[in-house]
């Protein structure tokens, strides 16, 4: 571009002729239904007003006057139409150059339009509908500014057209996710407007009606088995761990019920064996949940007055994010994997702090658990498998997310 403004050749008498990144501003000046263009000195081709802003100086205050210097008219910057890289450009004296350009879509207010400087040959005001020859880029320009749109247009990354973010979710009425911990239980309400909030209790019951207090919850999902089997394995827990690669380990399987309610680990054992014709024995991990699962149950047999659901935390984690979460939920990387999942679906975890009776990894699980219920309550939630299963107790047994 000529005159070079003066910042670019003290660049170039250090760097020479090599390339350059620099700010550029294209003015697409409007009159009614005619477009105000430029023919430029050095190539004749109509464009039109460009430049390159001072150092300092906002780009579109560079567009104003531009358009003053180059054709002696004032004009308003109304919007920017649009962001784009110009591919390097090398100048008829060697000088190489790529431009950031920031085009406006600008409307003129005063002035007679004419050649003001000599980087121009020809100034003239157009027809919108029969524009002189021009290069795609300037034609495009051209048509982001004279578009109407209010957002500006730009090149979207690789990869990222058509991506649109996961739905936020808003239950119609107070939800309450519950996950067990060291004080008994944690759980999460989510209310209308997305607020979470949390309460600890010993209980479930308990809990249920601390939250009560507050909140009339119409979605209660605990990570807890609900429905226990009496002869063998549930398709719950069989479907989840196929859906979960990479942490199948995450699901344990449900003992059957003679075995949650025997009295010490070896008797649990035996009896899990003799109801699956020794298939299967019971680990401690799930024997260790065992008065967890009874007070569950017990309180669900009870009529709670809210619709009960299971949730497995990484199989919603999963259904967050598309794909399990691998890292460790312990680890500050497992932690910061979930938080964010959670911030993309709208949820905001609560603070954490020590003492509070319950691990920072119980507080996210109780969340993603009460997403769950937050779909449950919309009628977008998945049911594994499909037709929950229904045992002696007559509860039926699914793990939802």
């Amino acid at each position: 571009m000529t005159p070079v403004p003066d910042f670019v050749l003290a660049l170039r008498d250090k760097v020479g002729h090599d390339p350059l990144w620099l700010p550029g501003v294209t003015a697409v000046v409007r009159r009614a239904d005619q477009l105000l263009l430029v023919r430029r000195a050095d190539n004749g081709h109509w464009t039109p007003i460009t430049g390159i802003p001072d150092p300092g100086e906002e780009p579109a205050a560079a567009a104003v006057r531009e358009a003053l210097e180059e054709t002696g008219v004032r004009i308003r910057v109304d919007r920017l139409a649009a962001t784009g890289v110009h591919g390097e450009v090398v100048h008829a004296n060697g000088d190489r150059a790529t431009y950031l350009d920031l085009t406006f879509a600008c409307t003129w207010l005063e002035g007679e339009a004419h050649v003001a400087d000599d980087e121009s040959s020809d100034v003239r005001w157009w027809p919108l509908s029969a524009l002189p020859p021009m290069s795609d880029i300037m034609t495009a320009r051209i048509d982001a500014a004279t578009s109407g749109e209010t957002a500006a247009r730009f090149v979207a990354p690789a990869g990222a057209v058509g991506v649109e973010p996961p739905p936020v979710l808003a239950p119609p009425a107070p939800v309450l996710g519950v996950d067990a911990c060291p004080g008994g239980w944690v759980g999460v309400v989510i209310d209308p407007d997305r607020r979470a909030s949390v309460f600890v209790a010993p209980e479930i019951a308990g809990l249920v009606e601390l939250v009560r207090e507050r909140h009339d919850v119409s979605v209660v999902a605990v990570d807890i088995p609900i429905g226990l089997p009496d002869t063998g394995g549930r398709r719950a827990d069989a479907e989840a761990r196929r859906a979960l690669v990479g942490k199948a380990s995450s699901v344990f399987s449900t003992p059957v019920r003679a075995a949650v309610e025997a009295a010490t680990y070896e008797e649990a054992r035996a009896a899990n064996l003799a109801a699956t014709g020794g298939r299967t024995s019971v680990s401690a991990q799930a024997y260790a949940l065992s008065e967890k699962v009874l007070q569950v149950d017990a309180w669900v047999r009870g009529r709670p007055g809210a619709r009960v659901i299971e949730v497995h935390p990484e199989l919603s984690f999963a259904r967050m994010t598309g794909a399990p979460v691998l890292e460790r939920k312990k680890d500050a990387a497992g932690v910061r994997a979930r938080r964010e999942a959670l911030a993309a679906h709208g949820i905001v975890a609560p603070a954490w702090f020590r003492g509070a009776g319950f691990g920072e990894d119980d507080l996210l699980d109780a969340c993603a658990v009460a997403w769950t219920a937050v779909r449950h309550a919309l009628g977008v939630s998945e049911s594994f498998p499909e037709v929950p299963e229904v045992f002696s107790d007559g509860i039926p047994a699914a793990i939802w997310a």
